[in-house]
């Protein structure tokens, strides 16, 4: 395994370990959830267990987050330096996806007459107020 991978997979777990913490959930009931052996997540972040993928997605549902919220946190910039790979796939990708139609502009909600009336003689009230200040 390469050095870069070893660093990225001790920074995905030190996430999961500071993600846990501020839950509030004690890593037993983490591991109760995922039904995984009691001592699971201290051998996971202790370096005794391999990281699986199905395990970090687990530990993020367990937490109450969706997959991609968590890689939200792992990787909030994006790729800084995206390689010529990352490009070419995004590139690939980008003319696949169909264009999503834009919403239809927000419009209010239709008033009531009676609503269209009071506005008018709040309106109304109002420039008799100020007629009489002036006068």
């Amino acid at each position: 395994m390469h050095e870069e991978d070893k660093a990225e997979i001790q920074r995905i777990l030190d996430l999961l370990r500071m993600l846990i913490r501020i839950s509030g959930l004690p890593n037993r009931e983490v591991e109760r959830r995922l039904k995984l052996s009691p001592s699971y997540l201290s051998r996971l972040f202790g370096g005794y267990l391999e990281v699986k993928l199905e395990h970090v997605l687990g530990i993020s549902r367990a937490l109450g987050l969706k997959p991609a919220e968590f890689f939200a946190f792992a990787y909030p910039e994006g790729p800084l330096d995206p390689s010529e790979a990352y490009q070419r796939i995004r590139n690939v990708l980008q003319t696949l996806q169909p264009t999503r139609p834009e919403p239809p502009p927000k419009t209010e909600p239709a008033i009531t007459a009676e609503e269209v009336e009071r506005r008018i003689q709040d309106a109304l009230r109002q420039v008799f107020r100020d007629l009489q200040r002036s006068a």
